[in-house]
């Protein structure tokens, strides 16, 4: 009893968000975005009677779908959330994660269009979150050493459910200032916690791609140069 009421005060403030969904809540805190977190949230949903449960429910499911990395299952579900039956503290989280999908996704002009809609909602809350979204806004209007320095101090955050996700932000971000040495050590330190994440691995490995293509590049101009 004392392991569950210890396990409900660390996710009261999600809790007290959720309401129709404590009992995924209670079971996300402590597994994670899995199968069993998934039927769960998807039996809540089936039950949701209000507007604003529905909506809440669908926005839970999209960032569910995110951080499993099924990008465009998750895109099709934050595209169809109503995000004006959300709380603000919901909203905000959801907001964010939306903008990081299209991110991942390589959407830059919806990314603006959504940052102009939500801009107050997106901003409403100094969150890690928040500083995730201020940094994609620098990166897509090519501010790319903004965008270094704001998921620099993102990286030292904890991110224990990989939900954060700085060191993908980062990379890219990187390789556009072609700073392929620090991208491969950020590469290497982290991105083995994403194998078996959907589009997301297939993202990573894509960077890694481009990290050792930067490198090839930069060998054959060397050697056409001795020629």
């Amino acid at each position: 009893m004392r392991a569950v009421k210890s396990l409900k005060e660390s996710v009261k403030g999600f809790l007290k968000m959720t309401g129709h969904y404590a009992d995924s809540a209670v079971y996300l805190a402590e597994h994670g975005y899995d199968d069993e977190y998934m039927r769960l949230l998807g039996a809540e949903c089936e039950s949701a009677g209000s507007p604003k449960e529905q909506a809440e429910g669908m926005a839970l499911t999209a960032q569910g779908l995110l951080f499993r990395g099924q990008l465009r299952d998750a895109l099709k579900a934050f595209e169809e959330t109503d995000v004006s039956k959300l709380n603000r503290s919901v909203g905000h989280v959801f907001v964010n994660n939306y903008i990081f999908c299209l991110f991942l996704l390589n959407k830059p002009e919806r990314i603006r269009t959504i940052y102009e809609e939500q801009n107050k909602l997106a901003l409403s809350e100094g969150s890690l979150f928040m500083r995730r979204t201020i940094g994609i806004k620098e990166y897509i209007e090519k501010r790319y050493e903004n965008a270094v320095t704001v998921f620099v101090k993102l990286l030292s955050e904890p991110d224990p459910r990989c939900t954060l996700m700085a060191d993908i932000c980062i990379v890219r971000t990187m390789l556009k200032l072609d700073m392929k040495d620090r991208a491969a050590e950020i590469a290497e330190l982290g991105f083995g916690r994403y194998l078996g994440k959907g589009d997301i691995t297939a993202e990573v490995n894509r960077l890694r791609l481009a990290i050792s293509s930067q490198g090839v590049k930069k060998g054959s101009s060397k050697k056409k140069k001795r020629k």
